[in-house]
């Protein structure tokens, strides 16, 4: 601790895996899939208030072992007030995709979210807490073509601002918090195709209660988008807690692409698209050592309409082991 060059030294990583079977009237799918397979190394250095990290994905099979880069990030963090991280990073807008996938109790975010969401991309960004509020303000490249980013393309930015109003109640957490993404070029492939995107979500907990919500906003170049979820969790014990969540989509234009499990249904392939989305999900999750390894099982009933006339409606169970370091 009293070290100034090398003060903590950190190995790294995450494995989710995961079975899915998807029963629709589209047809069938059913894997067992590597989710997410990653593993880096976390510094403090400098005295403590600087951070190093770096963290790249594994290849399924191994071969190569290095499939991309992660993150790749510095940040300094000389107070509760005021961090500054610069480098390839997770701009962190709504809800669910502000919460890291260590800890996200469903198996995948809601649809709308998924649409929505930025890359994790080279950029600036600055945040902190002050007070019962707090804040973030980030510009990040919008262009993935090349793996660490291109600067000399498009640009998005992040604003965002919390309140924790549980203070003098009775409440454990109580965090309302407005996000706002900028979109400068429609060409950007590190956002989706919307110049303004909104994001006003709350957090509450009391007890072995949580309750998150999100209400979504999306418009321009070409249309507009919006949506929202509910999502109630209890925990019945320390170690086994049940989650429900109901989240709803619309794109204009069918500016909606299906699920990720949807896409890989024989037949459908990657432009299966409409304009309204609705998902149930329930789920029951068993913590073997909190979030760091997890058993999650759950099942999802989901409803879009498709481009080009008809429905597709879907059951989708998940089964799946979690654990991170």
């Amino acid at each position: 601790e009293t070290g100034f060059w090398l003060t903590d030294l950190k190995l790294i990583g995450r494995y989710q895996l995961q079975y899915v079977n998807v029963d629709s009237s589209r047809g069938n799918y059913s894997d067992w899939i590597n989710r997410r397979w990653r593993v880096g190394a976390e510094a403090r250095i400098l005295g403590g208030d600087w951070k190093v990290k770096g963290e790249i994905n594994i290849n399924e099979d191994w071969d190569p072992f290095y499939r991309s880069l992660e993150e790749a990030y510095i940040a300094w963090e000389p107070s509760d007030e005021f961090n500054l991280t610069i480098g390839k990073q997770k701009p962190k807008w709504s809800y669910e995709w502000a919460t890291s996938s260590r800890k996200i109790l469903t198996f995948e975010r809601s649809l709308i979210v998924n649409t929505l969401l930025p890359a994790k991309s080279p950029g600036i960004n600055v945040s902190g807490d002050i007070d019962q509020w707090s804040y973030i303000a980030g510009i990040y490249s919008g262009d993935l073509d090349r793996e660490f980013g291109g600067f000399d393309a498009g640009v998005f930015g992040i604003g965002s601002l919390a309140y924790d109003y549980s203070e003098g109640t009775s409440l454990d957490a109580a965090i309302v918090r407005l996000d706002y993404l900028y979109n400068g070029d429609s060409q950007n492939n590190a956002t989706a195709d919307y110049r303004h995107s909104f994001s006003l979500n709350h957090h509450l907990e009391k007890g072995p209660l949580e309750m998150g919500t999100d209400l979504i906003y999306a418009s321009g170049f070409e249309g507009d988008a919006w949506g929202f979820m509910i999502m109630p969790s209890y925990d019945i014990t320390d170690k086994l807690e049940i989650v429900a969540r109901y989240s709803y989509a619309h794109g204009d234009d069918n500016g909606l692409r299906a699920g990720r499990f949807a896409r890989l249904i024989g037949g459908i392939g990657g432009n299966f698209r409409g304009e309204d989305h609705h998902a149930i999900y329930a789920g029951v999750n068993y913590y073997l050592y909190g979030h760091k390894l997890k058993v999650m099982n759950g099942i999802q009933y989901s409803d879009m309409d498709v481009d080009g006339g008809g429905d597709y409606d879907a059951w989708t169970f998940f089964s799946g082991l979690r654990l991170y370091f």
